[in-house]
């Protein structure tokens, strides 16, 4: 938390939204911000809370008319390894080469940002697997691994030791225990391929991804950091459920030809996602006062991961890459 009052509150009571009414949370908020920010001093300025997102606090703040998104960090965010400069400094990267809205204002010691606002006219739904959709969704991807290299690097295979770590202190869930001697060679494995790595995002959840008049953007940078770009592709097939045709599409777009060493690369990044993603939540079931069903949305990708291991294809990935 930040060490001022202002991110002693913030992070220490509104992050626990229940006990903090609406209208005081916003009133409060919406004084802060206008004395953090004196841009603002004189000007009319409004603040609604926005009920999506999983880990920091949302607000749509409208000045004078004008729009624009604030993400303070919410009360775990240190234990969930979320460096607020580090998003701040990877979303401004993309927000000036058009991939992000752009930053307007960052306030480290708060880890308040505030960006520009994008409504959301088409929502990029899980449904969305048409060829068109791929091609747009690569271009940005592609766009995105081109830019100057983000902060700092990314390896889930070290985030998934962190959460592990953490979740040791009262014993790990039921369906970690029958892939826990699989983690380490599969790191293994993937380990060679961190010698090139590019700017990722490293969350292509659907909520991440808004689309306005055929573009897409990219929002919520708190994981995002240099990476294989296989990781990349593999959280996106395991966020859109593709199918082995579709991941082949989104490889041969990619890369401009079906490689199987490549293919086999990406089905095991996507593994590697999910056990991340799958321990992330069960962190967030034991210390987040959100209204989220994070147990479930853990189980749900442990399954998936435990199903995925116990394949056949399984055994090949490995042989392949």
């Amino acid at each position: 938390s930040s060490p001022t009052f202002v991110g002693f509150f913030v992070c220490g009571m509104m992050g626990r939204f229940g006990i903090v009414p609406k209208k005081v949370l916003e009133n409060y908020i919406l004084e802060k911000i206008t004395r953090l920010i004196p841009e603002l001093m004189g000007k009319s300025v409004t603040i609604n809370r926005i009920n999506k997102g999983i880990t920091n606090n949302n607000f749509k703040v409208i000045v004078d008319g004008e729009a624009f998104f604030l993400s303070l960090s919410g009360t775990d965010s240190k234990l969930l390894n979320i460096d607020f400069t580090n998003k701040y400094y990877n979303n401004k990267i993309c927000g000036d080469i058009g991939i992000s809205p752009k930053v307007v204002h960052y306030i480290k010691t708060e880890e308040l940002l505030v960006t520009e606002f994008i409504n959301s006219i088409n929502p990029v739904s899980k449904s969305v697997h048409g060829s068109e959709k791929i091609s747009v969704l690569v271009k940005m991807i592609k766009t995105l691994h081109g830019a100057k290299l983000f902060c700092r690097n990314f390896n889930m295979i070290t985030y998934i030791y962190h959460y592990m770590t953490i979740l040791k202190k009262d014993g790990f869930p039921k369906l970690l225990f029958p892939i826990l001697d699989r983690i380490d060679n599969l790191g293994q494995k993937l380990a060679p391929y961190r010698t090139h790595l590019v700017p990722c995002h490293n969350d292509l959840v659907v909520e991440n991804i808004i689309e306005n008049q055929n573009q897409m953007f990219l929002v919520d940078f708190d994981y995002s950091g240099n990476n294989d770009p296989c990781f990349e592709l593999g959280n996106l097939i395991v966020e859109r459920g593709y199918n082995h045709n579709q991941v082949n599409k989104l490889v041969k777009r990619y890369y401009g030809k079906i490689q199987e060493n490549i293919i086999s690369r990406v089905y095991l990044q996507g593994i590697v996602s999910d056990i991340g993603w799958s321990l992330w939540g069960y962190v967030q079931a034991k210390v987040s006062y959100l209204d989220y069903d994070f147990n479930q949305y853990a189980i749900n990708r442990m399954e998936r991961v435990t199903n995925q291991m116990d394949s056949v294809d399984y055994e090949l990935w490995l042989k392949n890459i």
